[in-house]
């Protein structure tokens, strides 16, 4: 009987560990925190997890200037695109416009308008100018009404986050074929899936919006919030393990930047736990499309 009970166990555990193989067949989520500012190396924070059926187990969290030093706007970016090419069964959630609203676009496929960005715009002062000379009003894409993120893609806050993110992460990955971006193109197994996101619309779906980056006489509500946030991604089991120490260092970042990185993981694990569903509309795949 014994002998029979040790079997059924084993073969539940082997079931169990198949399909959450199969649920998550990517053995590393990364969330990324992007910036476009010159001092990208310090605003640019990276989320290291391992999926499981409990949530996240947060393995690293830190910025880029802890690995590489004090560098340039321009190496920052490079070495993040090395990076992800570098981590061929990893998806990478990234908080950055992936494409323009329809009424910006000149091409009809997304690739198309990756490939002839830089072309159009030669840095973010020109996309700027050129998209606001176009419109009136700032556009949001479809999927940023959907998801209420809180900004159009050529927003005066966020103009340089989507230009340098364009052209400087999802172009060279497009061009050396080295990364799938998802839904515009097709998943490979042997290649890193990068898919976009965005913190402020995962907090939402989650019921865990709050300000978390005030300074000043706000500075301890922020520290409370981000605290708060954090517990709260535990409870409803986002996050299974993270360290004292990441979890001290995420909440003494008064920036939110490091918070940012882990949401961003957060909301990659959701949409890999949905097998990366989305609406049934092509709107998606020309504009871009936001996993909350």
């Amino acid at each position: 009987m014994m002998v029979l009970i040790l079997e059924f166990i084993t073969h539940s555990f082997r079931l169990k560990a198949k399909t959450m193989q199969e649920q998550f067949s990517r053995s590393l989520i990364y969330g990324i925190d992007f910036s476009g500012s010159q001092e990208a190396c310090k605003k640019i924070w990276i989320c290291e997890s391992v999926p499981t059926n409990k949530g996240l187990q947060i393995q690293k969290c830190g910025n880029i200037k802890k690995k590489h030093g004090n560098i340039s706007l321009e190496k920052s970016l490079e070495m993040l695109r090395n990076f992800i090419e570098s981590k061929n069964d990893a998806v990478f959630g990234l908080d950055f416009p992936f494409g323009l609203p329809e009424c910006l676009l000149r091409e009809n496929t997304w690739e198309s308008f990756i490939r002839r960005f830089h072309e159009q715009y030669k840095d973010p002062a020109q996309f700027y100018d050129v998209s606001h000379s176009v419109v009136e009003k700032e556009p949001k894409r479809l999927t940023d009404v959907d998801a209420k993120s809180p900004w159009s893609p050529i927003f005066i806050q966020l103009h340089k986050q989507t230009y340098y993110g364009i052209n400087s992460v999802l172009y060279p990955l497009i061009l050396n074929n080295s990364a799938n971006i998802h839904p515009m193109q097709s998943l490979e197994e042997s290649k890193p899936w990068v898919i976009e996101i965005c913190p402020a619309s995962t907090l939402k779906c989650e019921h865990l919006d709050c300000s978390f980056k005030k300074k000043g006489k706000e500075a301890k509500v922020s520290e409370n919030n981000r605290k708060l946030i954090l517990q709260g991604l535990v409870e409803k089991e986002r996050i299974t393990n993270i360290s004292p120490e990441i979890w001290d260092s995420v909440v003494n970042d008064r920036e939110g930047d490091a918070l940012d990185s882990i949401i961003a993981a957060v909301a990659t694990y959701r949409a890999m736990r949905n097998n990366l569903d989305l609406p049934d509309n092509e709107l998606y795949k020309l504009e871009g499309y936001i996993y909350v």
